[in-house]
């Protein structure tokens, strides 16, 4: 994290990217404590095999030749959380960000989280664990990058906060068309709106210029699936509610 944010400092783009793709591809595994979320047992090779035809194996680890470390799922779990969660909404999300819209009280974008905290002890007690301090960014924290008055969302990596454009596979330099109308005329009037790359590449000593076309704004995807026990999943054509099974 520390090299990534001493990149863009400098302005060295290709270390910036480097380092990105590496928190990327770690964060997911770092992250994710499965001793929250399965179980682990100490079984014989009998039990361990009849384990394997379970629903919730996960995986097993020989210890000797008649102990096994098997790991299930748990049935299920809880989560403690001290927000109003009628209060928050996610916007959009990525592997490793997510844009919320906070509806607290009267006062500006800056309140942050103050105005749905419905549970003052136990998150000033636990938001070292889990929010950076005094602006310092720590791995596997999570910090704000950026606070504003609106966001509009199409998809993951297509989104504008104020007048920051996120697009991802699009050079938005090289295509001033893609701005916040753009945004709105795919919402309201199913506008596609399409952006040239210019690239440079070299070939046996020879360099060339490539232009390549796409469609940069397409849609949005606003729909999804509502069980009835209020489970909501994602819209896939042509699939209906009653496809889905709940274990």
């Amino acid at each position: 994290m520390s090299i990534r944010q001493q990149a863009k400092d400098d302005k060295n783009n290709g270390l910036a990217q480097f380092a990105k793709i590496v928190l990327n591809s770690s964060f997911g595994g770092d992250a994710f404590n499965s001793e929250k979320y399965s179980n682990t047992k100490l079984l014989s090779s009998e039990r361990t095999f009849l384990q394997h035809m379970m629903n919730g194996f996960i995986h097993s680890t020989e210890l000797n030749d008649d102990l096994y470390a098997v790991q299930v799922d748990k049935e299920n779990c809880r989560c403690n959380t001290s927000f109003d969660i009628t209060k928050m909404h996610i916007v959009q999300l990525d592997t490793d960000s997510l844009t919320l819209a906070i509806a607290g009280d009267s006062r500006d974008y800056t309140q942050g989280f103050d105005a749905i905290i419905k549970d003052p002890e136990f998150y000033n007690k636990n938001k070292r664990f889990f929010f950076s301090e005094n602006g310092q960014r720590k791995i596997l924290g999570v910090h704000i990058e950026k606070q504003g008055y609106n966001c509009i969302a199409l998809s993951p990596k297509n989104y504008i906060i104020n007048d920051e454009i996120v697009l991802k596979g699009v050079i938005l330099d090289q295509n001033p068309q893609i701005n916040e109308q753009s945004f709105v005329e795919c919402i309201n009037n199913g506008t596609v709106t399409t952006a040239v790359n210019t690239t440079l590449c070299q070939r046996k000593g020879v360099m060339s210029r490539l232009q390549m076309e796409r469609n940069a704004i397409t849609g949005s995807m606003t729909k999804m699936i509502v069980l009835p026990n209020h489970s909501c999943l994602p819209f896939i054509r042509n699939i209906k509610a009653d496809r889905y099974f709940i274990k």
